[in-house]
C-alpha cells in the first residue's frame, strides 16, 4: 500500500473527529470491558494507523491506562507518529515523552503508551495474534482493500473474538450544494477511480463497510453501522478547494475525453467556493463488530 501525505491526514482530522459516531464509540468501550479485568490496561491495535489519529480520538474517551500498537506499511508516518502524539498531548496540558519509536502520555490520572510496528497487512495479517489485544481499531482504511482480504479479516477477527471499531469508511455519497450539471459525471469518475489496486488487490471502494458487515454476519458476528458523514461548510474554503481539485484531477484521469466538461465544472465550483456559496457532504460509515467474547484476562 502506498503512503499517504501527512499534511492531508492532518487537514482531514478535524472533519473526522466531528463525524465519528459517538454511539458506536460508547458501545465499543462497553465491549472492551468484556475482554479484560478492571485493573489491567486496555490493549488496542490500530490497523493502518497512519499518524495515530485514532489514538487522539479515542484515548481521551476510554477510561484508564491504555497500551496502543500502531501498525502501518508507511515507515515515514510511523516514525513521526510518537512525536506527533507527544506534541498533541502537551497542547492538551498533559505530560508526554517520545523516544525510540514510542510515546508515553500521562493524562487524567492515567498512562497511555503508543508503540509502532511496520507491517504489510496485505500479506501478513494472519501473523498477528489478535488475542494479545482487547480491541481492534482502524479508520479510513477498509475502502482500500479487496473482497478476498475482507473475508480473511473477518475470519481473523471472529476467531480471536475481539471487538472491532472501523471508522470513516467512504460509502460513495458526495453531495455538493448547490448542485451543478456535471456533478454526476464527476462522482461516477471518482467511484471508478476508487476501485484500483491499493496493495490489497482490486479495492472494494465505497461498498467496503457493508461488504465487511456481510462477511461478519455470515460468521454469526453481531455488527452495527452508523453514518459518519463529513459536512464541509461554506466557511471551510481550503477543504472545499482540495475536494474540488481532487475530484477534477481524478475525473481527468478516468475520463480524458471529457476534459472540457470537467474543467468547466471545476471553474464553476471554484467560483461558488470563492463566493461562499458552496458546501459538500462526503458520506462515510462507522462499523462496530462484537464477536462473542472470551473470558476476561
Amino acid at each position: 500500500m502506498s503512503g499517504f501525505d501527512a499534511h492531508w491526514l492532518a487537514q482531514r482530522e478535524p472533519f473526522d473527529l466531528a463525524a465519528r459516531s459517538r454511539a458506536l464509540e460508547e458501545r465499543f468501550s462497553d465491549a472492551l470491558r468484556s475482554t479484560r479485568s478492571a485493573d489491567t490496561p486496555i490493549r488496542l491495535v490500530d490497523l493502518g494507523g497512519g499518524t495515530a489519529a485514532n489514538f487522539r480520538a479515542l484515548a481521551p474517551r476510554l477510561a484508564g491506562d491504555q497500551h496502543w500498537l500502531l501498525l502501518d506499511h508507511d515507515a515515514r508516518l510511523l516514525a513521526d507518529a510518537p512525536h506527533r502524539i507527544a506534541g498533541w498531548a502537551v497542547e492538551q496540558g498533559w505530560q508526554a515523552v517520545a523516544h525510540d519509536g514510542q510515546c508515553e502520555v500521562t493524562a487524567r490520572g492515567a498512562r497511555w503508551t503508543l508503540a509502532t510496528r511496520q507491517i504489510d497487512l496485505a500479506a501478513a495479517l494472519e501473523t498477528l495474534d489478535a488475542t494479545r489485544f482487547d480491541g481492534i481499531v482502524t479508520t479510513a482504511f477498509l475502502d482500500l482493500v479487496s473482497q478476498p482480504w475482507l473475508e480473511r479479516f473477518a475470519r481473523w477477527l471472529v476467531a480471536a473474538r475481539r471487538p472491532l471499531l472501523a471508522t470513516l469508511t467512504v460509502d460513495g455519497v458526495r453531495r455538493w450544494q448547490p448542485e451543478a450539471l456535471d456533478d454526476a459525471l464527476i462522482d461516477e469518475a471518482f467511484r471508478r477511480h476508487q476501485g484500483g489496486d491499493k496493495g490489497f488487490g482490486e479495492s472494494i471502494g465505497p461498498g467496503a463497510a457493508e461488504a465487511l458487515a456481510q462477511c461478519l454476519r455470515a460468521l454469526q458476528c453481531p455488527v452495527w453501522t452508523l453514518r459518519s458523514d463529513w459536512h464541509i461548510g461554506a466557511n471551510e474554503r481550503a477543504m472545499l478547494e482540495r475536494m474540488a481539485d481532487e475530484a477534477g484531477q481524478v475525473a481527468r484521469e478516468v475520463l480524458p475525453a471529457d476534459g472540457a466538461r470537467i474543467d468547466a465544472w471545476r471553474r464553476l465550483r471554484g467560483a461558488r467556493i470563492d463566493r461562499g456559496d458552496a458546501s459538500l457532504v462526503i458520506g462515510h460509515l462507522d462499523l462496530l463488530a462484537v464477536p462473542e467474547p472470551i473470558a476476561p484476562r
